[in-house]
């Protein structure tokens, strides 16, 4: 690199779409904003920013911050949540993972997927597959969650924790293993993930770009 010369910038991840109290690093975020891999997207207090991705939509909510970027090649988004919730809408060509203290949370399969995934502490996570399946994985060990399903997700759990979440299931706890697992499921009501989640703010309209929606009735005469 010649002296002087700045680096060249880094080709465009997408584009914000709304955002209320929000921030791109530690500038103002406003809609028609460049998203661009590496940017740490962050929310205030009440805040909201959604994003528009090829074949996916991310939106953050108040008081949360995600960094971008890619996971192995340019066509696979990856989104690190550093705390808060994260709403994810994927068309069947969309790839993305959603990182949070360790895990991954992605799509199960090349369907139209929207996912809520929420750090409650370092501990716990919140994730509900509000539309398709969704494959959570945590060092090494891999879990589906089934459309329509919201569980805690206890990572590093502790024999109590284990024993605790077997007798919620009215399962027989097992006996200590020699390698024990790296996270447990625990199911829990739809609406509370509705309550800690926020709404996706779209458009009614159904396209590859917009799943899970229907469009909207022909006007009348």
């Amino acid at each position: 690199m010649l002296a002087g010369t700045a680096p060249a910038k880094t080709a465009s991840l997408g584009m914000v779409m709304h955002a209320e109290r929000a921030h791109i690093g530690v500038a103002d975020a406003s809609a028609g904003s460049t998203i661009f891999e590496g940017d740490r997207l962050s929310t205030e207090v009440g805040g909201v920013l959604r994003i528009t991705i090829p074949a996916v939509t991310l939106q953050l909510g108040g008081e949360s911050s995600v960094v971008l970027g890619h996971a192995g090649s340019e066509e696979n988004t990856f989104a690190e949540l550093a705390y808060g919730v994260s709403v994810f809408s994927a068309a069947p060509a969309g790839n993305i993972v959603v990182a949070a203290n360790e895990a991954l949370v992605r799509p199960a399969a090349r369907a139209a997927t929207i996912a809520h995934v929420q750090i409650v502490n370092r501990k716990e996570l919140r994730i509900y597959a509000q539309r398709g399946a969704l494959e959570f994985s945590y060092h090494g060990e891999n879990a589906t969650i089934r459309e329509g399903t919201n569980y805690r997700a206890v990572l590093d759990p502790s024999e109590k924790e284990m024993a605790a979440a077997a007798a919620a299931s009215g399962q027989t706890p097992n006996r200590p293993s020699r390698h024990p697992r790296t996270f447990i499921l625990v199911a829990i009501p739809i609406a509370v993930a509705l309550g800690i989640a926020i709404p996706l703010i779209m458009h009614a309209s159904e396209s590859p770009d917009r799943p899970g929606l229907s469009p909207p009735p022909p006007k009348k005469p």
